[in-house]
């Protein structure tokens, strides 16, 4: 009984010193990011120095600063019911005013990636950012033209006379992150989980204009920004195969795969 008892005490040793001092758990991380007090995250210098600064690994540092976008940021309903409303009638989307993105905490998809690109490259991570489409269920008005092509369409709309705009709800951003020699894809807009959506019911430009500054000028509450959320860890590191069923990039070497899938395989 008693070499059993030593036995035992042995085991757990050895597994206290190969388990590395610094080994740290994503609810860890999720946690850290979400309770940065938003008085430290005005700078990406501040947020990058905050939140890494005890970090050795890449991957870790991608991981807290993804969950900082998605805990403390909020999708612009604004802008989303906007670019909606303007698809339906074939039309641009009107241009959006202008936006502090670190001091109002509201934004676009394209607005996460870029200011998370920002983020990791100042952590010392190579990030880009990716354009495309997203959706968990994308209806085409025309399954047979690529994203590609429509995009084609758009840009020589002088000369060609044709216009079509009814996809541009779909439009977003995501990133690619190189971790230890690889890339892994990251949507931080969609690894929100929970309410996260603000401006749904501004009517105009010059009130959420208004909005805007005034979120600037007064900040905004942490909790506010953070209650009623959780991280869909789908969205992090997420495996291309799934990935593809609801992010399709203009750039079909980002989706990761050995063979990228065609535009109409996607919209299947």
């Amino acid at each position: 009984m008693y070499l059993k008892k030593i036995f035992i005490i042995i085991i757990c040793f050895g597994y206290f010193l190969s388990t590395p001092a610094n080994a740290i758990t994503e609810s860890v991380l999720d946690r850290r990011a979400k309770n940065l007090p938003y008085e430290q995250g005005q700078s990406v210098h501040d947020i990058v120095s905050n939140l890494t600064q005890d970090l050795t690994d890449d991957k870790d540092k991608a991981r807290i600063l993804a969950s900082f976008m998605a805990y403390q940021f909020q999708r612009n309903g604004y802008a989303a019911r906007q670019s909606a409303e303007a698809a339906r009638q074939n039309k641009p989307a009107d241009t959006l005013p202008d936006n502090h993105l670190l001091k109002t905490r509201i934004g676009t998809a394209h607005e996460f990636a870029v200011l998370y690109q920002k983020l990791c490259q100042a952590a010392g991570i190579e990030s880009i950012v990716i354009n495309g489409y997203a959706g968990k269920n994308i209806k085409s008005p025309d399954k047979n033209i690529s994203p590609e092509v429509q995009v084609l369409r758009t840009s020589m709309q002088q000369l060609t006379g044709l216009k079509d705009y009814r996809l541009q709800h779909y439009k977003s951003s995501w990133n690619a992150v190189k971790i230890n020699g690889s890339w892994i894809l990251i949507d931080t807009y969609f690894m929100i989980n929970g309410t996260a959506t603000v401006g749904k019911n501004i009517k105009n430009f010059s009130e959420m204009e208004r909005f805007l500054k005034q979120r600037e000028h007064q900040g905004v509450k942490l909790r506010e920004l953070t209650q009623g959320k959780s991280i869909d860890t789908n969205y992090f590191d997420a495996k291309p195969r799934q990935f593809i069923k609801t992010h399709y990039p203009l750039d079909s070497q980002w989706q990761l795969l050995p063979l990228p899938i065609s535009w109409h395989s996607f919209l299947n």
